[in-house]
């Protein structure tokens, strides 16, 4: 599978995958801020100094996500609904509620996630402000009790959440040329 001219992969979840936070970022690589007003208007931030709170999506099924790896491989990577919906629990299961970073690089205090969910229009669970957003797009909240994070949110410096994840990728399909290279394909599975 293709996006763009560049290959995609889709993230899978094993024992070895490691998700350890979700970060406060400048700019979300599934290209979607805190909360956005409507679709004609830029992107924005809802600031409520009262609350301190923030809401966006974290990950969104299906969304073409750009990465370059050290060799300079340029390549997507897309996370399909079981995949975020196992993080989400993973995310809760792992006490990581009060953990959180900037910029996948500096750890912060202050930060308390208190509301996560799953879009899902079969039930129901859709609320306006994200209601363009597929159903299994992961949407958090969190109280930003940290002065200087709260700051950077504020002035638009820091305008989305981001996952630190390190887990393996696998291509959606794989090209057959040959009809050895597919009886070979299907003896692997059986």
């Amino acid at each position: 599978m293709e996006y763009k001219g560049l290959p995609v992969y889709f993230i899978d979840l094993d024992e070895d995958s490691i998700f350890s936070n979700i970060s406060f970022v400048d700019s979300p690589a599934i290209r979607r801020d805190f909360i956005q007003l409507s679709a004609q208007e830029e992107f924005k931030f809802k600031v409520n100094d009262e609350k301190r709170t923030i809401s966006g999506p974290v990950l969104i099924p299906g969304q073409p996500i750009y990465r370059k790896n050290d060799e300079g491989k340029e390549f997507y990577i897309q996370f399909d609904e079981d995949v975020i919906k196992s993080l989400a629990i993973k995310f809760f299961k792992d006490h990581r509620e009060t953990e959180g970073n900037v910029m996948h690089s500096v750890s912060v205090n202050g930060i308390t996630f208190y509301e996560s969910y799953l879009i899902n229009k079969e039930r129901g669970i859709a609320p306006k402000e994200f209601e363009d957003l597929p159903s299994g797009t992961w949407i958090c909240s969190a109280r930003v009790d940290n002065d200087r994070v709260w700051e950077l949110i504020k002035d638009g410096t820091l305008r989305g959440f981001s996952v630190d994840i390190a887990t393996p990728v696998r291509s959606k399909m794989r090209e057959i040329d040959t009809i050895e290279e597919l009886e070979e394909y299907l003896n692997n599975y059986k």
